[in-house]
């Protein structure tokens, strides 16, 4: 009997020595898998935004300003430090924010994080550094963040260095919205990116650029605030570009610093004198002039400046009708063709208001001869018409009369040589838009907004930037009675533990048994 068993003795024991090795060889390999996976997956990866709205990812706007040679021809980095205290709610969302800015300038911009509160040393020395007692605050009193975009980050922040150096506070990343009934405010929505990108830009600039608009012939009054001329500034602040209000009779030649000429919803006519200093402007190098018109309200020396360069404002007003009803809010796609457009190619918009068809002479020789290049930006949908009787009661298509849709409402027109690399960056560049309400705050539509920054970056040669802008991302209050709330608490406080409990107890007493 004993001389049987040992052998299964043995056969057994040098089963469990195998198993055993075997069993180490596993989890061993498991391990070193698990390591390399690792490494690997912290040097090559690929990042995805699975929010619905993609609430996490830059905007075409910002990705533009990123890669453009004005950050990636940089000769030192960008510092970006998030000055945020970890109680702070946005924290998280403002850090991931900065990543990503750091992400996509490929090395060109430098994040630093801290908690004002946790890190008292490094935040005096930041306070100190940037002076931030002169400007209304203590470091760990307010959330901030702070963009330098000086050559030097080391040295003691000067007067001479404020250009080039701005400041985003908590509070002018959020806005507010009361509650009702309640004194208490709460978010109401987060403009972090558009915040940070706008300050970056002026931070890389310093200097903004200048608009001049000729506020003497315009009938936005920039006197009374919340109207169009208040859109349209606000709209070109951001993207670090400053509309000066003139009258054309306070000099007698466009000034030098110049970034361009805004003609925006003219009412009265220019004399020679002044039709003559536009066009002396407009033949300098590196020219630009945005015009905006009302519908059937050109006035005729500006009609037929811009005739001559390929765009003619037609003395018409686009609508269509639907069953007895007459609709003069335009739907419209932005036309393919110019590359600083391309975010918006065969997208759909509306412009409320009143608007006028331009006549847009692609391709004509004679254009051709002059180097000028006059291109479609935007036309409307194929059932609206030009009308050219203005007092027509009940507007009917008439072939004779009336114009055919689709229609132009804006175009862009180029003076210059722009094919040819040697001269491409001595062109002049005029956009016309033939409806001035889409400025109208009650008529705002966000792709005519983000369409107007991309005029205004195009013209001031910033065509990176020529994409769509950064949302606003909301926050949406669910209401609910008191009973809901208790019913809801009841089911994570309690019911959803004690099932997971019930789970886990029934699960080990099957594989006990």
């Amino acid at each position: 009997m004993s001389d049987s068993s040992t052998p299964s003795s043995a056969k057994s024991s040098l089963n469990r020595w195998s198993i055993g090795s075997l069993a180490i060889l596993q989890i061993a390999s498991l391990l070193i898998i698990t390591i390399a996976c690792n490494f690997l997956c912290s040097q090559y990866f690929l990042k995805r935004d699975l929010s619905r709205g993609e609430n996490y990812s830059l905007s075409e706007w910002t990705k533009g300003l990123l890669a453009s040679p004005a950050v990636r021809d940089r000769a030192t980095t960008i510092k970006i430090i998030v000055a945020f205290r970890r109680s702070t709610a946005l924290t998280e969302r403002v850090r991931v924010l900065a990543d990503e800015y750091a992400r996509h300038s490929h090395g060109k911009i430098v994040v630093e994080r801290l908690d004002p509160v946790r890190n008292v040393d490094r935040s005096l020395q930041i306070a100190e550094t940037y002076n931030l007692a002169a400007h209304g605050g203590v470091l760990n009193r307010e959330d901030l963040v702070i963009i330098d975009a000086r050559a030097d980050h080391r040295v003691q922040a000067t007067k001479d260095d404020a250009p080039y150096i701005r400041f985003v506070t908590h509070e002018q990343m959020v806005t507010y919205e009361n509650d009702q009934g309640k004194s208490a405010r709460r978010m109401n929505s987060f403009l972090g990116e558009d915040r940070i990108t706008t300050a970056l830009l002026s931070a890389i600039e310093g200097k903004p650029r200048k608009m001049y608009f000729l506020a003497d012939k315009s009938d936005f009054q920039t006197e009374v605030p919340g109207n169009s001329w208040s859109v349209m500034r606000d709209a070109l602040l951001t993207q670090n570009i400053v509309p000066v209000p003139v009258s054309m009779n306070e000099f007698d030649a466009i000034p030098d610093d110049a970034a361009g000429l805004i003609i925006a919803a003219p009412r009265y006519d220019f004399t020679k004198e002044e039709m003559s200093m536009i066009k002396e402007y407009w033949n300098r190098p590196r020219s630009n002039i945005m015009v905006i018109l009302r519908a059937r309200q050109t006035p005729d020396a500006l009609r037929a400046f811009l005739r001559e360069h390929g765009v003619t404002p037609r003395r018409d007003q686009i609508l269509t009708t639907k069953g007895k009803n007459t609709i003069y809010r335009v739907d419209a796609t932005f036309s393919n063709g110019m590359e600083f457009t391309r975010d918006f190619w065969s997208k759909s918009t509306s412009f409320d208001g009143s608007s006028s068809s331009l006549e847009v002479r692609e391709g004509a020789e004679d254009l051709i001869n002059r180097r000028i290049s006059p291109t479609k930006l935007i036309e409307s949908a194929p059932q609206y018409w030009g009308e050219t009787n203005a007092t027509m009661k009940n507007p009917s298509f008439s072939e004779v009369e009336d114009r055919p849709g689709p229609l132009t409402l804006a175009a862009a027109v180029i003076r210059g040589a722009a094919n040819d690399d040697r001269f491409a960056d001595q062109i002049s560049r005029m956009v016309v838009i033939s409806n001035a309400s889409f400025l109208e705050p009650s008529a705002l539509r966000t792709e005519n907004m983000d369409f107007f920054n991309a005029c205004a970056n195009w013209l001031v040669g910033r065509e990176e930037m020529s994409g769509t802008g950064p949302r606003k991302l909301g926050t949406f209050k669910l209401p609910l009675l008191s009973s809901q709330a208790t019913l809801i608490n009841r089911i994570n406080l309690f019911f959803f533990p004690a099932g997971i409990l019930l789970l886990s107890l029934f699960i080990w007493n099957a594989r006990r048994a």
